[in-house]
């Protein structure tokens, strides 16, 4: 929606849209799906991909392409941490303590069920916006006040402003990402892992491709409740040797290009797939290590 968005100077065609919240927003993206005669439908953006995961039936049935999106199930799922959380839990995932509420956490403090600091952030949070360290539980309440003002005044407010923020056990230790690839008809075809050497804005700067062999059960067991087509982004903490869960993004993710730069090119094993051609044997070279940098790119002078 923002001419000077510099992704835009790698686009072969670009169009200037509404906001996603705009009502005309459905109706602008569907008449460029028309026009351009669209086959294939990705979202890398939090905030669109949940308004996508409603439309997709219907605009499967309009425009004839196919929405690489989650269901509405799996988008809840993802969105919502809090549901994360019990998620992980329904499926014996290991992952951080969690509360709705200070007076839950506060609670849980009392009763030794955890002893560590604690990260206050949106429920339904989105790069790193509004997120707080907390070392003391006296300091929940205003903390957590000033994350759920900061919630309130940004375009996490979309939704829900009623119990937005949750409180969760910080892990200290080795963070990890995770790309599952689900093809077309919402089956696993593979997945990356890589272990994160530094972090910027939220998303993940550097990165060494590790082995997938720790990973396997869990996401088996997340494939097995997943309701998905293509990518899903998966963030993993590491602590006495035991992963925790800790956040499930169903789009393509900051750390994907680690993925695709290491050989495991989710985008052509999508497009093939589409096309009906068979897929590989799903692998990628483990030990490499990339990193990210800037490019400046001139864009139109805002008037």
């Amino acid at each position: 929606m923002d001419p000077t968005a510099p992704g835009l100077r790698a686009c072969d065609i670009e169009y200037q849209v509404p906001g996603v919240g705009d009502e005309s927003y459905p109706d602008a993206l569907k008449k460029i799906m028309i026009d351009e005669n669209i086959s294939m439908v990705f979202s890398l953006n939090d905030l669109e991909i949940g308004l996508l995961a409603e439309l997709a039936d219907k605009f499967e049935r309009e425009t004839g392409a196919v929405l690489y999106v989650p269901s509405v199930g799996t988008r809840d799922v993802c969105a919502d941490k809090w549901q994360t959380f019990l998620f992980a839990r329904s499926l014996g995932i290991p992952t951080p303590h969690t509360f709705l509420s200070v007076d839950a956490a506060q609670q849980a403090i009392k009763q030794d069920a955890a002893k560590s600091r604690w990260v206050v952030k949106p429920r339904w949070g989105s790069a790193s916006i509004g997120l707080y360290i907390v070392d003391s539980a006296e300091d929940l309440p205003v903390v957590h006040e000033t994350c759920a003002r900061v919630v309130r005044g940004s375009a996490l407010s979309v939704f829900g402003k009623e119990n937005a923020v949750i409180i969760q056990e910080w892990i200290e230790g080795q963070e990890y990402g995770v790309d599952m690839l689900f093809d077309r008809y919402r089956n696993l075809a593979g997945f990356a892992a890589k272990r994160k050497l530094s972090m910027r804005a939220g998303e993940t700067d550097k990165a060494l491709t590790v082995s997938p062999k720790p990973f396997h059960d869990i996401v088996s067991k997340l494939a097995g409740s997943l309701s998905h087509r293509g990518n899903v982004d998966c963030d993993f903490l590491e602590r006495d040797g035991q992963l925790y869960l800790l956040e499930l993004n169903p789009r393509f993710g900051g750390g994907y290009p680690f993925t695709h730069m290491a050989g495991a090119n989710h985008v052509q094993m999508l497009i093939d797939d589409y096309q009906g051609k068979a897929l590989p044997p799903y692998g990628y070279r483990e030990g490499m290590t990339f990193a990210k940098c800037d490019t400046l790119v001139q864009v139109p002078t805002p008037v």
